[in-house]
């Protein structure tokens, strides 16, 4: 009964969203529901509320040993500003890793960065890749650490853009940032 009670309160939102975005577009409301949903503070305000009422405490918790992500990352070639972020340049196809448990906030096409995943992760941070090839998981869906999200199957460019606490990081601190997570 209670998963039940969950799929129902999950489609509700989901459809609210939807009818929201849809009357926003048509110009019936000011409210802009895409930066209420992809917003930092209230996703992580959302996820919160709902980890209090979905998640319970009898999943238990496993220790695994920490290793390096995604060293791969780091073997870009090249480096340029675009679009609020950057375009790395690898000469190899390389996966798109998780770096810890997070949420997949955004998987489609856009504009300005092509083939498009955002995640959310658990220390405040959005990462949105850009130009990636395909994904290997759907929107809004739980990841953890060292798992595999999307690849980048053709050398080429790569967006990332980085924000962390409702800042975006400048290049000096996004590459410092990469450095930082990808060799824990």
């Amino acid at each position: 009964m209670f998963k039940k009670w969950k799929w129902i309160a999950a489609g509700i939102l989901c459809i609210t969203v939807l009818v929201v975005n849809d009357l926003q577009g048509k110009g019936h409301f000011n409210l802009n529901i895409k930066s209420v949903v992809y917003s930092s503070e209230d996703l992580n305000l959302m996820r919160n509320v709902l980890r209090e009422v979905f998640v319970t405490e009898d999943d238990p918790t496993i220790a695994v040993s920490s290793e390096a992500v995604n060293n791969e990352l780091l073997s870009f070639i090249a480096v340029k500003p675009y679009n609020n972020g950057y375009l790395l340049t690898f000469e190899k196809t390389l996966p798109i890793i998780a770096i810890e448990n997070g949420l997949v906030v955004y998987t489609g096409h856009n504009t300005y960065t092509g083939k498009t995943i955002s995640v959310f992760y658990e220390n405040n941070t959005t990462v949105t890749y850009g130009y990636v090839d395909a994904f290997t998981i759907l929107p809004y869906t739980s990841i953890g650490k060292g798992q595999t999200i999307a690849n980048k199957e053709e050398p080429g460019d790569l967006y990332i853009q980085i924000e962390t606490n409702g800042k975006r990081l400048n290049l000096e601190e996004t590459i410092k940032w990469m450095r930082e997570f990808v060799q824990t």
